[in-house]
């Protein structure tokens, strides 16, 4: 008990600490993300529930193994659209699943998994150069991914699973080169079509634009 009480505030703390890093990069500001953020943001995190907890949950992989088949895309809303944008996903996914019974267990080490996967989808487009997308979404998406899925996910479970958590830790190792390609190609390939449809947008701030909006703007001035 004590162990699930101090990590659930751990994991808490840590998720104020994600939220506040990405209001910071985002200018202490809420006056970038408009109404077509939200509808867009609750309708893809509504399908990365439905395919997380009704699929990914209900399929187990190499024993008690199982897939988080929507978590991708929370990283993608992240380069779409920002980092307190891709922290706020993970934050309201996790808690919409929550309310779906799971195996699992609640803890909020989990939504510090998802808001960490969501601002790290938004360092992809931190730096002014997009040379490179491919790699930079497989190198950023890689390191979250690994490090809760090899380390973190375990710290979470311990408390009601004890030393049993290391044993599915073979089966991860074996799942973890097949399934992290599958993740950072479906993220990348659907990027290539959502980055189409949001070049339609009008007088809208879309973070994977703001170096070629910053540009923009500098010519005008």
């Amino acid at each position: 008990m004590i162990w699930y009480i101090s990590t659930n505030v751990i994991g808490l703390v840590l998720v104020l600490g994600m939220l506040i890093l990405a209001f910071a990069l985002e200018g202490f500001t809420f006056k970038k993300i408009s109404i077509k953020h939200i509808t867009i943001m609750a309708t893809f995190g509504a399908v990365s529930v439905a395919l997380t907890n009704f699929v990914g949950y209900s399929i187990p992989i190499f024993g008690n193994v199982r897939l988080a088949f929507g978590d991708w895309i929370i990283f993608l809303l992240g380069m779409c659209f920002g980092p307190l944008c891709g922290v706020i996903s993970g934050i309201s996914i996790d808690s919409i699943g929550n309310v779906i019974p799971n195996s699992f267990g609640y803890h909020a080490g989990y939504m510090l998994n998802k808001a960490v996967l969501g601002f790290f989808g938004a360092l992809v487009f931190l730096i002014k150069s997009e040379k490179r997308l491919f790699l930079k979404v497989a190198l950023l998406y890689s390191i979250p991914y690994v490090l809760q899925s090899l380390v973190l996910n375990q710290i979470w479970m311990y408390s009601w699973k004890g030393d049993l958590v290391w044993l599915d830790m073979i089966a991860k190792l074996i799942k973890l080169p097949i399934a992290l390609p599958i993740y950072i190609s479906v993220t990348y390939f659907s990027f290539r079509v959502v980055k189409k449809l949001l070049d339609r947008w009008q007088n809208e701030y879309i973070w994977c634009f703001r170096n070629q909006q910053n540009q923009e703007l500098a010519l005008i001035n």
